[in-house]
């Protein structure tokens, strides 16, 4: 029965619909699955339309990340993606659709289905202005990720909608010095507030950049957050200032970079008879460096130190830290990956149910192998395992195998 609904479901997914880039904790990484080549789809009139259907079956042996009593499940799920682009001249403008509808075997699931939208666009003037904008729309549940960056939040079945904004401004004063403005905006709400809360954070930010080649730049930026929660205690309210230095391009013909390092300083609001909070000062990294090794391999290696929201307890953040590595391979029909990656979410106040600092350390591992059957037919397969070891209450193992045939560009 549940099959046939799956099966059902990507048909309406294929009259409707960037790839789900947030999910569960568990969920394969972007790198697992075979890229989207943007010369390839169909013209419909002015536009290249590139559609995709994922069809994917899982077995997972904790889907609630209990440390006892673990539920397993055999999960369905299909996900399409239909994608417009409008080519500019040397500007574009994409627009892109993605249902998903999400079932198991056994346990009921009160919404199935989750949607991602997402329009943006890329702007070059003959002035030498260069305008990037994003928004990004999910309204969603089991998408974890969406909600909590960090990974505090492992599982949730209450209905969100996220909206997310992003926009750079490149202005080049000369042929390699330029200014930078940054801002962005994102709000989440859900139906009903239970294990996370509701949220909106605004940025604003400028910087100076330098084109060291035609493929590489530098840049020196600054930026300034304001995070303000709703529904629950205020004192999670807060400010951040964050300098960072960034290297983005090719380094050389085989090291591309898209790394971001610096220091950021948070600091709380306080309240009347609410606690102090006590401010977060230190260094901050997130992004990436990829080494393109021989026979259609890569290598790559991403960093992340961050302070995050927090939802327990009396904790207004968690600094995470962590880093991960993964190696890819796509050569000729056969493509995979293999997985590793350990992050530690420290907390600030002591836990209050046990007394003692709280300090999670989660590590996940994982494989995964393709083949392109045709050059719109692909199948896959994966193996992934997670731990999180901290406080029995919060601590859990679980693995999950995964099959997937897509269809599409």
């Amino acid at each position: 029965m549940h099959l046939s609904r799956i099966l059902g479901a990507a048909l309406v997914c294929l009259v409707f619909a960037v790839p789900v880039m947030a999910q569960t904790p568990m969920e394969e990484p972007s790198s697992a699955l075979p890229k989207v080549n943007p010369s390839e789809g169909v013209m419909v009139g002015p536009f290249l339309f590139t559609p995709n259907l994922d069809l994917i079956w899982e077995n997972r042996d904790n889907i609630f990340f209990t440390p006892d009593h673990k539920v397993s499940d055999d999960v369905y799920l299909a996900r399409a993606r239909l994608m417009f682009e409008l080519p500019i001249y040397d500007s574009y403008i994409r627009l892109s659709y993605t249902p998903q509808y999400r079932d198991y075997a056994t346990y009921d699931l009160q919404n199935n289905w989750s949607h991602f939208v997402t329009l943006d666009g890329d702007f070059n003037f003959s002035n030498g202005l260069k305008l990037k904008t994003t928004y990004r729309y999910v309204s969603g549940n089991l998408e974890t990720r969406e909600v909590d960056p960090g990974g505090e939040l492992v599982y949730g079945g209450a209905q969100f909608n996220k909206h997310d904004f992003k926009a750079s401004l490149d202005y080049w004063v000369s042929p390699t010095n330029g200014l930078k403005l940054l801002g962005g905006y994102t709000k989440i709400n859900y139906d009903n507030p239970s294990l996370f809360y509701d949220y909106s954070r605004s940025m604003g930010g400028v910087g100076w950049i330098h084109q060291i080649s035609d493929v590489l730049t530098f840049g020196l930026n600054y930026r300034h957050e304001n995070f303000n929660a709703e529904n629950t205690s205020r004192y999670r309210d807060s400010s951040s200032d964050e300098v960072t230095l960034s290297l983005d391009g090719q380094v050389s013909p085989v090291v591309s970079s898209k790394l971001e390092l610096g220091y950021r300083s948070t600091s709380f609001d306080d309240v009347p008879g609410k606690p102090h909070m006590d401010d977060y000062n230190g260094l901050v990294a997130r992004g990436s460096v990829s080494w393109t090794l021989a026979h259609g391999s890569t290598l790559i290696f991403d960093v992340v130190r961050m302070d995050y929201p927090s939802n327990y307890d009396r904790n207004a953040y968690y600094t995470a830290t962590g880093g991960g590595l993964v190696y890819r391979l796509e050569r000729e029909r056969l493509f995979g990956y293999l997985r590793y990656s350990y992050q530690n979410n420290d907390y600030d106040v002591p836990d209050s149910i046990t007394g003692r600092d709280r300090s999670d350390d989660i590590t996940t591992y994982g494989l995964g192998v393709g083949y392109h059957l045709t050059n719109l037919l692909s199948l896959r397969g994966s193996y992934v395992h997670q731990e999180r070891d901290s406080f029995h209450i919060y601590s859990y193992d679980a693995n999950m195998f995964l099959i997937g045939l897509m269809v599409g560009f």
